[in-house]
């Protein structure tokens, strides 16, 4: 299902009931919160303007939790919400949101190279369906705009640890340089490890992007890039 063509740094799927968004810089900068950037969704996207968010304190972790009502639902990187007209919220600056619906249940997850390492991916899996997906179940996944392998530099023990969990190919190793990561796609990776056989992603490097917020290129005033799912 291809993404839809906005005049802001957007990018929507649609897969009935589902909505699935990532958006980059909002009007009001940095200080964006999730109601702010679900209300300039929903100058694009009608369909946003009927539903509230949640999110999470996130906290570079593997930790699933379940959202019922909008507003914070605790600490933890991966949000599963089951109720309509509730969105699941992830906001990063360089990490991986990823988005995924399966059945009557939606999750977003804030995959940095931290929780890719320690399985949050599985963790929302095992949050959406109590383990992994049969071939031909109902199930689709987002990936949204991050740091690229073009620029994400990384030391070789942190690579160490997302190539366990995801394969060599996500690392790429130059002599005399630092390994560079291609964190997309051992997220990519890992869900079809999982049994997530449909997954999309938005092939754009946040940092090479100035209309997506990179904190590896804007530093201390860098805002947050905004992922929602809901049905």
């Amino acid at each position: 299902m291809a993404a839809a063509s906005y005049s802001r740094p957007l990018a929507v799927y649609r897969r009935p009931p589902v909505w699935a968004a990532f958006l980059g810089v909002v009007p009001q900068g940095g200080a964006a919160g999730p109601e702010d950037a679900l209300g300039a969704l929903a100058d694009e996207v009608p369909a946003a303007a009927s539903v509230a968010p949640a999110w999470l304190r996130q906290r570079h972790g593997a930790d699933a939790l379940r959202a019922t009502g909008p507003g914070p639902a605790g600490d933890g990187d991966a949000l599963i919400v089951s109720e309509s007209g509730l969105a699941a919220t992830v906001f990063v600056a360089d990490c991986v949101p990823v988005l995924i619906a399966a059945g009557d249940s939606v999750a977003a997850v804030h995959a940095g190279w931290r929780g890719l390492a320690s399985g949050v991916l599985a963790s929302a899996v095992h949050g959406l369906n109590g383990g992994s997906f049969s071939a031909g179940a109902s199930v689709e996944a987002w990936i949204g705009p991050a740091i690229g392998p073009c620029c994400y530099e990384v030391g070789e023990d942190v690579a160490v640890q997302v190539e366990a969990r995801s394969g060599p190919e996500v690392v790429t190793r130059r002599s005399g340089r630092k390994p560079h990561l291609d964190l997309p796609l051992a997220a990519s990776r890992q869900l079809a490890g999982l049994g997530v056989a449909r997954v999309s992603t938005v092939d754009r490097c946040v940092r090479c992007s100035p209309d997506w917020w990179s904190y590896r290129r804007d530093g201390a005033r860098a805002g947050r890039n905004y992922g929602f799912i809901w049905r």
